[in-house]
């Protein structure tokens, strides 16, 4: 069965339970769902920075409690190589892509899992980094 990593707008959107996240998470199962330690570095921001600490702390808390997380260290061979081909492709470009997307696609592609995102346009510049949208409606990513 194919494994799903899933950026950190895909899993605000699971958490919110909307744009038809959770409806796609259940039918490919839990089991198949996992994040990278970035995710969890970017969800553990976002409740630091929320009106809501008590509520969001949890949602990083959860992902490392009943899922698969992905060590970084890993993945810095391929996070190179996409680096180097976004470089090729425009230096503009790769300064455009995030780091954390960087990191994220470069998990995904060592260790052979999709990344579900609303943010397509970024991770399909990365070679080789297979990517889905779950997202039945644009995201603003916002809390």
């Amino acid at each position: 069965m194919e494994k799903f990593i899933l950026d950190t707008c895909t899993w605000i959107e699971y958490f919110h339970e909307r744009n038809g996240v959770p409806e796609h998470a259940r039918q490919v199962g839990r089991e198949n769902l996992c994040a990278s330690e970035v995710t969890l570095a970017e969800l553990t921001y976002g409740a630091i920075n929320s009106k809501d600490y008590d509520r969001h702390i949890k949602e990083p808390q959860m992902l490392r409690r009943d899922i698969t997380i992905y060590d970084i260290s890993e993945v810095f061979g391929e996070y190179g190589q996409i680096r180097c081909a976004l470089n090729k492709i425009s230096k503009t470009k790769a300064k455009e892509v995030g780091q954390f997307d960087m990191l994220i696609g470069a998990t995904a592609l060592h260790y052979g899992l999709t990344v579900v995102t609303d943010n397509i346009k970024d991770f399909s510049l990365m070679p080789g980094v297979k990517c889905v949208n779950w997202v039945e409606r644009k995201s603003t990513c916002l809390r």
